[in-house]
């Protein structure tokens, strides 16, 4: 059985629409056209009318756009690794250390 996650936009669909806004806001606030982003990020037009639109588009043509409008550090800080889970994995990757050998009896050294 499936478990369905809650989010609080609802759904994950619903988080996609209110991020595509959010580059429409951007986009807004610079005084830019969708032609204008659209071209400077790569995307074509129509990619970007339903970035912004519907939230549907690819992950790496969401990025491109958000590179365009500098909102890369917020879109990295989304995933930020905590410091507790940068430690466990450092504690992962350390070597594991053998005990030293035990002397057999007789043995000198």
């Amino acid at each position: 059985m499936a478990v369905k996650a809650t989010f609080k936009y609802g759904s994950p669909q619903r988080l996609a629409v209110e991020l595509g806004q959010r580059l429409r806001r951007m986009r807004m606030e610079r005084g830019w056209t969708q032609e204008e982003v659209a071209e400077r990020s790569g995307i074509g037009l129509s990619s970007l009318k339903s970035l912004e639109g519907s939230g549907k588009g690819t992950l790496v043509r969401f990025l491109q756009v958000a590179s365009v409008l500098g909102a890369m550090d917020e879109c990295a800080m989304l995933f930020a690794q905590s410091r507790v889970m940068e430690s466990l994995e450092a504690v992962a990757r350390a070597e594991r250390q053998r005990a030293p050998r035990r002397k057999k009896r007789g043995e000198e050294g």
